[in-house]
């Protein structure tokens, strides 16, 4: 349930608050990733002995597309605990649009990286 107002209205100043802190984490859940997932594309390559760049948009397509498609999955309708349940298949769940947001920025940052060959 949204939050009211003083006058009753949604919005106001702890809803601008909320969205806010909302998206301040959801950049530091970006800025994480994508430095988290170039770290470990270089990691694998150094552990290979093969050239950086490659490996690192490798990395951030792989692990992009893993995160959009789990962005899109359905929720509700199946659990593994519960076998089936009444409720009907919604969506992607909460989480959709900021996972396949986060899935296309990686998707988009490995290709950057395939272009560019920063490495």
């Amino acid at each position: 349930m949204a939050e009211l107002d003083q006058t009753g209205e949604e919005g106001g100043p702890r809803g601008l608050a909320l969205v806010t802190e909302r998206l301040g984490e959801f950049l530091i859940v970006v800025a994480g990733s994508i430095v988290l997932v170039g770290v470990l594309g270089i990691v694998i390559a150094a552990l290979r002995g093969h050239r950086y760049s490659p490996s690192v948009a490798n990395a951030y397509y792989f692990t992009g597309c893993i995160v959009f498609l789990a962005g899109s999955f359905p929720s509700g309708g199946f659990s593994v605990f519960r076998g089936r349940s009444r409720r009907r298949p919604m969506g992607g769940g909460a989480f959709a649009i900021p996972a396949m947001l986060l899935g296309v920025m990686l998707i988009g940052i490995g290709a950057l990286v395939d272009i560019v060959h920063p490495f």
